[in-house]
C-alpha cells in the first residue's frame, strides 16, 4: 500500500485527507485495524507526532476508534461521523432547527413508503410496540419517556426501510435534534397528536400500505415543523417557560413533542 508524499506545513491534514479516502474507498474495513503510528509514519514520510495528531482528528470526526491495547480501528458505527459532518454544514442559528426539519420530511417519507414494503413480520409487530408505548407514556406523564419511544419509533422505521444509507444518515439527524434540547427538543407540539400519528403510521406499515405510510409521515413531520416555527416566534422568555412535562387536563398545546 503507497500513499501520496506530504509537505511538512500542516502535513497531518494531508494524511488525514488520505487516509479518509482510503477508508471510504474500502482499503479499510469497518472494525479493521490501523497500521500503527510507526508503520504509517514510514508509509506517509513523516513523524509519529504527525500520525498522532491526524487519528487525533479523525477520532474527533468518529471515523476511527482506539482500543486499549489493541490498537486504532476504523468505527463500525458511522453515525457520529455523519452527524457531525451535518452540524458542521448548519449555522449556529435558530434557522437551523427549521432546515434539519425540512431536511428530514423528504426523507422520512421515504423511509416510511420502503417501510410499508419492505418490513418483516417481526419489524412490524416492534413498530406496532414502539408506538403504543409513545401512547402509554402519556398516561405516565413522563417526558424522558415518550423521547425514549419516539427515538425507538423512529429508529425502527429507519430499519425496515432496508437501506443502509438512509438509516445512517436519518440517525445522524435525530441525534443532532436530540442534542438541541435547549430550543424545545427541536420540535414542539402535542404530545397526544404526535403519538395519534404514530399509531396512524405504524397501522399503515403494518398493513404494508406504502402510500397512506407516506402521507402519515408527511402530515406527523409538517406537523411539527408548524409547531416549532410557533415556538420559534414566541419570545425567548416564553419560551423557556413552556412545560415540557404536558398537563394531566389534556391541555396538549401547552405540550412539546419531539416527532
Amino acid at each position: 500500500m503507497t500513499f501520496r508524499s506530504v509537505s511538512v506545513t500542516r502535513s497531518y491534514e494531508q494524511v488525514v485527507e488520505q487516509l479518509l479516502e482510503r477508508i471510504h474507498a474500502g482499503a479499510f474495513a469497518p472494525n479493521e485495524r490501523l497500521p500503527t503510528e510507526r508503520e504509517l509514519g514510514q508509509m506517509f514520510g513523516v513523524s509519529r507526532g504527525v500520525i498522532r495528531e491526524a487519528i487525533k482528528v479523525l477520532g474527533t470526526l468518529g471515523v476511527v476508534e482506539s482500543r486499549q491495547g489493541s490498537g486504532t480501528y476504523v468505527s463500525a458505527n458511522l453515525v457520529p461521523m455523519v452527524s457531525r459532518a451535518l452540524v458542521l454544514s448548519a449555522k449556529p442559528e435558530e434557522r437551523s432547527l427549521l432546515e434539519l426539519m425540512e431536511f428530514r420530511l423528504p426523507l422520512e417519507r421515504f423511509a416510511a413508503r420502503l417501510a410499508a414494503e419492505r418490513r418483516t413480520d417481526a419489524q412490524r409487530d416492534s413498530i406496532l410496540a414502539a408506538a403504543a408505548e409513545t401512547r402509554q407514556s402519556i398516561d405516565s406523564g413522563g417526558w424522558d419517556r415518550f423521547g425514549e419511544a419516539d427515538n425507538r419509533f423512529h429508529a425502527l422505521v429507519y430499519e425496515a426501510a432496508g437501506n443502509p444509507f438512509l438509516h445512517t444518515v436519518m440517525s445522524a439527524v435525530r441525534e443532532i435534534q436530540h442534542n438541541t434540547v435547549a430550543l424545545v427538543a427541536s420540535s414542539s407540539g402535542s404530545i397526544p397528536v404526535a403519538a395519534d400519528h404514530h399509531d396512524q403510521l405504524a397501522a399503515a406499515i403494518a398493513d404494508g400500505d406504502a402510500e397512506r405510510a407516506d402521507q402519515c409521515m408527511a402530515e406527523h413531520i409538517a406537523y411539527s415543523i408548524a409547531a416549532l416555527r410557533a415556538t420559534l416566534a414566541l419570545p425567548l422568555g416564553d419560551r423557556l417557560r413552556i412545560d415540557l412535562r404536558w398537563p394531566a387536563s389534556g391541555a396538549s398545546d401547552e405540550a412539546s413533542a419531539s416527532a
